[in-house]
């Protein structure tokens, strides 16, 4: 089962794509730099895991570039 819930993450951002591409952004800092972690606890091990629990958590916001088209 996925944790945090879809749902919870959907509450904190609004798209799956923003919290797909930026737990896998995120995933990929965490394995550059494994001491730069910003939870004091995490219930997963794996870096995806972790990553989705920091956007629960609002550590981490998607960056969002907004054009004027």
């Amino acid at each position: 089962m996925l944790y945090p819930p879809l749902h919870e993450l959907q509450s904190k951002v609004n798209s799956k794509y923003l919290i797909a591409t930026t737990a896998a952004k995120r995933a990929r800092e965490i394995q550059a730099e494994p001491d730069d972690l910003l939870l004091d606890k995490y219930t997963s091990k794996k870096t995806v895991g972790r990553a989705l629990e920091e956007i629960a958590a609002k550590k981490v916001k998607p960056h969002v570039e907004s054009e004027i088209m």
